[in-house]
């Protein structure tokens, strides 16, 4: 075997740097539509094990409607792809792109509209349950905030509408920022950028003296 033939594969159980980085870039690429699917279905076992605090009238349809209007979001931002492919990638001269600014920081300003969301959520619905147990306190009748999100009617839940808005929020905006991302990378693909060709060309180096 010659010298030139030894050098032409990497040691055993170790991957070129390319394979390495592209199969990374695989692996997140898919990773990100898959947490895009994930999320739009995420509302309904969060309300089946109650891992988010909501009064029980509402909890029961929360759920299923915050999941669709997720994968509603995920169909209309898809079925909007090459509208919204025009404005994430600029050309500033041939083979050479740039991402917008605003498309680049739009998903972190959906990642803290979801934020805002559910600390207004909490807060709302912890002036909720203060109002409701007001009435009883009113009467001398002491009643634990958990008894009060279980059998408050839905007719008599203060701010009741603030807070499924609030509620579909939390999921909607995050379901946002999960495919706007995710649908960057797709299009990406589909029209052939490169990060390369994202990054620029390298800067060239001054001549050494």
């Amino acid at each position: 075997m010659s010298p030139r033939s030894e050098h032409t594969a990497p040691p055993a159980g170790k991957e070129a740097p390319r394979d390495r980085i592209g199969g990374f870039a695989r692996y997140f690429k898919g990773y990100m539509a898959a947490s895009a699917v994930v999320t739009a279905a995420l509302p309904v076992p969060v309300a089946a094990f109650r891992l988010v605090p909501a009064y029980a009238e509402q909890r029961a349809f929360l759920g299923v409607y915050t999941s669709l209007f997720a994968f509603l979001v995920l169909a209309f931002l898809f079925y909007s792809r090459h509208w919204i492919a025009r404005d994430i990638f600029a050309m500033v001269e041939p083979g050479v792109y740039r991402t917008r600014a605003m498309a680049a920081w739009f998903p972190l300003v959906l990642v803290c509209c979801s934020l805002a969301a559910v600390f207004c959520y909490h807060a709302m619905l912890g002036s909720s349950i203060r109002d409701r147990s007001a009435l009883f306190s009113a009467v001398q009748i002491n009643v634990p905030p958990q008894k009060i999100l279980n059998e408050t009617a839905a007719s008599d839940i203060p701010g009741a509408a603030l807070l499924i808005v609030l509620y579909l929020a939390i999921f909607l905006f995050a379901e946002a920022a999960f495919v706007v991302m995710a649908l960057r990378e797709y299009m990406q693909d589909i029209l052939g950028i490169s990060d390369r060709d994202l990054v620029g060309p390298p800067a060239q180096s001054q001549a050494r003296n």
